[in-house]
C-alpha cells in the first residue's frame, strides 16, 4: 500500500530543512511543504532542487499566521479562524499574500509548487480555500497542483487524538474536500499525523505512528514536522527531534513493512 509522508515547515529553521532534506536521502519522506518568506529558504535553495531532482515533491506551505517581514495579512490562528468563519478576513490581502509567497517560491526555485497546502491548516478556511482554489485554476492553467485536504481516511477506528482531528473537519476540512472534487482538483486520500505535540520521546511518538499506520490507505498523506535538533522559539521545537529520531531509525522502517506500508 503507497501512502505518502509529507514535512511541513521547511524554512522556519535551518534545522527542519537539513534534517527533512536528510530524512529523504534515506527515504523516510515524499514531499516537503516550504514556508517561501521564511529568510531561510535560499540558503538551502540548491540542495531543495537537488533532491527534487531525485524524485521530492516540493509544495507551498501557504502562511497567514507565522510574521516573516512584512507580510500583507498575518494574524494570530485563533484570531485567523474567528475572522475567516465570520468572512471578515480582507479578501484582498488574502490575495496578495498568496501571490506573493507564490512568486517568491518560483523566483527562489524556478519551478511551479507540486503542491499546496497552509501552515495550521489555514488553506482550507472560509474565504482563503475560494482564492487558493481561485488563483490556483488561473495560475497552473496546464498542469495543476494537488492540493493537500484534512479530511481523515474512511477508518477512524481508535484515531488517536480524534477530538483534534474531527475538529480540522469541523474547520473546513469536508467543505474544502468538495470544493476540490467540484473543481477537478487532485488531493491526497485521507490525511493522519494530528496530534498535540507531546510525545515526550521516541517510544510515544512510534506508538501514534504505528495507530496511523494501522488507519491508512491507498494515497493516504500523513504529516509531520521534523528537525535534526531542538528549534528555539517555537511551540514544538522540543517535539521535532524526537520525530526525527524515529522517522531516521531501522525501527520506522520495520514499522512500515509489518503495516504493508510503502512511501511514494
Amino acid at each position: 500500500m503507497k501512502i505518502s509522508i509529507c514535512a511541513d515547515d521547511i524554512g522556519q529553521d535551518p534545522a527542519i530543512t537539513q534534517g527533512c532534506l536528510r530524512l529523504f536521502e534515506l527515504k523516510r519522506i515524499s514531499q516537503i511543504s516550504v514556508l517561501s518568506e521564511s529568510p531561510y529558504v535560499a540558503q538551502d535553495a540548491q540542495s531543495i532542487i537537488l533532491a527534487r531532482s531525485q524524485g521530492l515533491q516540493v509544495g507551498l506551505h501557504f502562511n497567514l499566521t507565522l510574521p516573516f517581514g512584512h507580510p500583507p495579512l498575518n494574524m494570530p490562528l485563533n484570531q485567523l479562524i474567528l475572522m475567516s468563519h465570520l468572512r471578515l478576513l480582507p479578501v484582498e490581502k488574502i490575495l496578495q499574500s498568496f501571490e506573493s509567497q507564490l512568486k517568491t517560491f518560483e523566483d527562489i526555485f524556478q519551478f511551479k509548487p507540486d503542491f499546496i497546502d497552509g501552515h495550521q491548516h489555514i488553506h482550507q478556511f472560509p474565504q482563503i480555500r475560494e482564492v487558493l482554489i481561485t488563483q490556483v485554476l488561473h495560475h497552473f492553467a496546464d498542469e495543476l497542483p494537488w492540493i493537500r485536504s484534512t479530511a481523515l481516511p474512511s477508518n477512524t477506528n481508535q484515531l488517536p487524538n480524534a477530538f483534534k482531528c474531527h475538529l480540522l473537519n469541523v474547520l473546513g476540512g469536508s467543505t474544502f474536500l468538495n470544493l476540490l472534487n467540484q473543481n477537478h482538483i487532485s488531493c491526497n486520500n485521507g490525511f493522519l499525523g494530528v496530534y498535540g505535540f507531546n510525545a515526550p520521546d521516541i517510544d510515544s511518538y512510534r506508538a501514534l505512528m504505528l495507530q496511523w499506520l494501522s488507519l491508512a490507505q491507498e494515497g493516504t498523506l500523513l504529516m509531520c514536522h521534523p528537525a535534526n535538533q531542538q528549534v528555539e522559539d517555537d511551540g514544538i521545537g522540543k517535539q521535532r527531534p524526537i520525530e526525527f529520531n524515529y522517522l531516521a531509525s531501522n525501527q520506522f522502517l520495520d514499522d512500515l513493512s509489518r503495516s504493508d506500508c510503502r512511501i511514494f
